[in-house]
C-alpha cells in the first residue's frame, strides 16, 4: 500500500514540475527513493534468496548427517553379520567334523561287531563239527 502511495506521489512530482515554468528547476526527480526503494526490494529479493539458500544448505547439510549415520549402522550390521556368519560357519565345521568322527567310530564298531560275529559263528562252527567228529 505504501508502494502505491509513493508511486503516485512521484507522478505528482514530475507533473508538477512539467507544469511549471522553470523546468530545469524541477526537472530532477529525487532518484534516492527510486533507487532505494528497488534496492530494498533488490535487498529484499537477496537476503530472502540468502536465506532460502542457506536453509536449503543447512538442509542438504542435516541429511548428509543423517546418511552418513545410516551408512554407519548398515557398516556395523555388516560386521555383526560377518561375524554371526563366522560362528555359524566354524559351528558348522565342527559339527561336520564331529559327524565324520562318529561315522568312523561307527564304521569301527561294526566292522569289529561283523569280526566278532564272524569269530563266534566260527567258534560256533568248530563247536558244532567238533562234536560231530566225537
Amino acid at each position: 500500500m505504501s508502494r502505491k502511495i509513493s508511486k503516485e506521489s512521484k507522478k505528482v512530482n514530475i507533473s508538477s514540475s512539467l507544469e511549471s515554468e522553470d523546468i530545469s528547476l524541477e526537472t530532477t526527480v529525487p532518484t534516492d527513493d527510486i533507487s532505494s526503494s528497488e534496492e530494498r526490494e533488490g535487498k529484499v529479493k537477496i537476503t530472502r534468496q540468502l536465506i532460502e539458500r542457506k536453509e536449503l544448505l543447512h538442509n542438504i547439510q542435516l541429511l548428509k548427517i543423517e546418511l552418513s549415520q545410516k551408512n554407519m549402522m548398515i557398516d556395523n550390521l555388516k560386521v555383526d553379520y560377518l561375524t554371526k556368519i563366522e560362528e555359524l560357519e566354524e559351528k558348522l565345521n565342527d559339527a561336520l567334523h564331529q559327524k565324520q568322527v562318529l561315522t568312523l567310530r561307527l564304521d569301527s564298531q561294526l566292522t569289529f561287531q561283523q569280526k566278532d560275529a564272524r569269530t563266534s559263528s566260527d567258534v560256533t562252527l568248530y563247536s558244532v563239527r567238533s562234536s560231530k567228529f566225537s
